[in-house]
Parts: structure tokens; sequence; C-alpha cells
């Protein structure tokens, strides 16, 4: 889905997409802290960017779903708003992170909320999303 140029980024950093998330998407800039890649990876999911998901997912995890599975979620959702909720580390010195956040989205006419806190760490020395932490 593409974003409007007049619009600010769906990630909610109240930045345009091109000074935000699209500039990690489609043009290869790197996350420098696990809060970026959070947003982006939330702004991925608005733009249905898959590519971007699977490549931002650490492969040790990633295997448990495919970029198919990814795109039939994705797809199936109007995402509505992110809240960043909190993060511990994960800035430009440390090597992992987490961020917990709530997506909001509607799917099937309901609207809905996915809570997670996230796990995320430097793989090759780049910010990688791992997985939930339960």
């Amino acid at each position: 889905m593409p974003l409007t140029v007049n619009k600010y980024c769906p990630c909610g950093s109240g930045k345009y997409p091109v000074d935000c998330c699209t500039t990690l998407i489609l043009h290869g800039a790197q996350a420098q802290t696990a809060e970026q890649l959070m947003r982006s990876r939330y702004t991925a999911h608005v733009m249905l960017a898959v590519d971007y998901l699977w490549r931002t997912w650490s492969p040790t995890v990633r295997q448990h779903s495919s970029p198919e599975a990814i795109a039939a979620w994705a797809s199936s959702c109007e995402w509505l708003g992110l809240d960043i909720l909190a993060c511990e580390r994960g800035g430009i010195e440390d090597n992992e992170g987490t961020v917990t956040f709530c997506a909001h989205y509607r799917r099937e006419g309901q609207k809905q909320q996915h809570l997670e806190k996230s796990l995320f760490k430097r793989e090759a020395g780049l910010w990688r999303y791992i997985d939930h932490i339960t």
C-alpha cells in the first residue's frame, strides 16, 4: 500500500514517511535502534512490504513462518496505529533491547489490538526482530 506524501508516517513518530520508515523499508538504510526497527516493521505491515519484514526478522526464528503467511496476515488487516509503550535498552550502543508496543488494527470489521513485548538483537551488526517475550 503506497503512503501519501503529505501524511505522517504510520509508525506514529510524527515525521513524514520519507524522513522516517520508508528510508529503511525502501532505500536500504539500517535501523539505529530497536525502537526504530520496531516502528519500521509496523509501517512495513501497513505497506505490505513483506520482503522487509522477512529480511529484518532473525533467520533463527523466522523459519517458523513464511513470506506468504506474513503477507496473508498483513493484508487481512486495516492498520490503525501504533503505540510504543516502553523501550528497555536497544539504543545505538546496545546489542539487545526490548520494545513493548500496541498495534491497533481492524480485521473482519472488528477493531483489535496486538500487545507485545518484542526482543531485538544485533546480528552481524544489524538490528533484527527476534520474537515476542512471554
